[in-house]
């Protein structure tokens, strides 16, 4: 008895002490081929391996993300960690200058997915692959424009479409996954028609968050004979005031003179693989249910890339053309992540703030009230933000009127991101 007594006490200590001290992992490499492995080993088209998250689960995502984005790297270690997900510390050693990442990685059997933060990004896209088993290569092809196009984040799905028997709730047939090749409902484990999934979510606060980013989804098809090589829409037959869709095009055809295109803001009597019944593309466009209803309007910012197997997706000088285009199409975000960093003396609090935000510095950090707060466009926006209360050291500022998002304050010596609710 006396024995057990000591093996229990032992062991709720060792609870104890690593309860909440979870380990952000270090790991180095190439992140192309460490992200590959994961698509390599991912569920095939059959066995139920998928299994949605629970909304509270979609919570704790939601949370670890911000506490992501906002540097709070142990925080959102922590939280990764309670719903099945490693946070990976990954530096890319393949080229030089090396560069950091954080991966999101499962350590459990959720099949949720992979995800990749870029905190020193370049380009503020967010590539999605979410068919990377069932059209073949893309999941390749968006970590390698990814890394080419030094974009802001990637997100591929876990197990192929077809994995899950259970169907989605949301509108749409495929045949795509039917044995018969009778249209059925898309099944739950094809992340571009489901919204409650970790994918949707990452797109959800990628989009709501961080007003300066492009989402460009990945896909791939048969080409008939009466088929172009490429297929674009934005989800929507509407023309946004800015249309870097339409220039991804140009830059496109530069790339490969041979493509041949469709795009459905355009061409309009097109009616095949638009992408009107994404989930991300509704969300991105504003529909009123993103699980049952088509856009009627659109932002601009959502990128549907149907693409032909043989000139864009079966190898890497395919893929090189798409980078390239991206590349032409949107220059460097002129005031990156890759200026910020956690301030060492001065203290913001509350972040994130849903009102009013407390700086406090040193006097070797002071401030300029001139040019205090940005947006993620690199705008100074410092006279739309009242000052509430200044004093030697310290001030305070109503962020209330602004939307919600990040934003960046810039002190003389660092610079430090926040987030309004």
């Amino acid at each position: 008895m006396k024995s057990f007594k000591s093996t229990l006490i032992i062991l709720l200590l060792f609870i104890i002490n690593t309860k909440g001290s979870s380990q952000i992992i270090q790991r180095s490499g190439y992140i192309y081929t460490d992200v590959i492995s994961k698509i390599s080993s991912m569920p095939s088209d059959s066995g139920n391996h998928y299994i949605g998250p629970t909304s509270a689960q979609l919570n704790t995502w939601e949370a670890t993300l911000n506490q992501l984005f906002l540097g709070n790297y142990s925080t959102a270690s922590d939280s990764a960690n309670a719903i099945g997900y490693h946070l990976i510390n990954f530096t890319d050693t393949f080229d030089f200058p090396f560069v950091t990442y954080y991966i999101l990685e499962t350590i459990d059997t959720n099949y949720w997915g992979t995800y990749a933060y870029n905190p020193n990004y370049c380009r503020a896209l967010v590539i999605q692959a979410p068919h990377a088993k069932k059209d073949a290569n893309t999941g390749n092809q968006g970590i390698h424009v990814f890394r080419k196009t030094q974009a802001f984040f990637y997100q591929v799905n876990g197990a192929h479409r077809c994995n899950s028997s259970v169907y989605s709730t949301c509108t749409g047939t495929t045949t795509g996954c039917s044995s018969t090749s009778t249209a059925e409902p898309y099944p739950i484990s094809d992340l571009a028609h489901n919204t409650q999934s970790i994918f949707q979510k990452t797109t959800e606060v990628l989009f709501n968050a961080f007003t300066n980013t492009y989402f460009v989804q990945l896909h791939g098809f048969t080409k008939k004979s009466t088929d172009p090589y490429i297929i674009l829409s934005n989800g929507t037959q509407q023309t946004p005031m800015l249309d870097y869709l339409a220039d991804f095009k140009t830059n496109l055809f530069h790339e490969d003179t041979v493509l041949t295109f469709k795009t459905a803001h355009i061409d309009l009597s097109w009616t095949r693989l638009r992408g009107f019944w994404n989930t991300q593309g509704r969300l991105i466009n504003g529909s009123s249910d993103h699980c049952t209803a088509s856009a009627t309007a659109t932002s601009g910012r959502f990128f549907h890339v149907e693409q032909e197997r043989t000139r864009l997706r079966s190898s890497v000088s395919g893929w090189n053309k798409v980078y390239k285009a991206l590349n032409n199409t949107f220059t460097c975000t002129p005031l990156s992540f890759k200026h910020v960093s956690d301030l060492k003396q001065a203290k913001i609090y509350p972040n994130p703030t849903s009102n009013s935000i407390n700086i406090e510095w040193t006097e070797k950090d002071g401030i300029n009230e001139e040019n205090l707060i940005y947006n993620l466009q690199g705008q100074n926006i410092s006279k739309q933000v009242p000052i509430l209360f200044k004093d030697t050291n310290q001030t305070r500022l109503d962020l209330s009127k602004l939307p919600s998002g990040y934003y960046i304050i810039r002190l003389n010596n660092s610079i430090a991101k926040v987030y309004k609710n």
